[in-house]
């Protein structure tokens, strides 16, 4: 079951392609690049929210991405769009 959530967990690969339309200040020509990264440390809240993901990144840093709180877990689960999660090899849709 695990495989099949959205949820992210630590060592899935995250791709993020940041919207232009969310964030404004997403320099031109960078909404449609593509950062890679891996997932390597997860903060809950006292309710059990993903309330930090941290993220080891490939090459750049993305430019919606906070060095010091990461990303939200749930922006990760809802934004599809945005975030594309691979684990174990394939990308997880459910």
């Amino acid at each position: 079951m695990r495989y099949q959530c959205r949820r992210p967990i630590v060592g899935d690969m995250l791709i993020v392609t940041p919207c232009r339309d969310r964030y404004q200040h997403v320099p031109p020509g960078q909404d449609e690049e593509e950062f890679l990264g891996i997932i390597y440390e997860i903060h809950r809240d006292s309710y059990g929210h993903q309330s930090k993901v941290l993220v080891q990144w490939s090459d750049k840093m993305p430019p919606n991405y906070n060095s010091t709180y990461g990303y939200n877990g749930t922006n990760i689960h809802n934004l599809r769009r945005e975030f594309k999660i691979i684990r174990d090899g394939k990308e997880v849709v459910g």
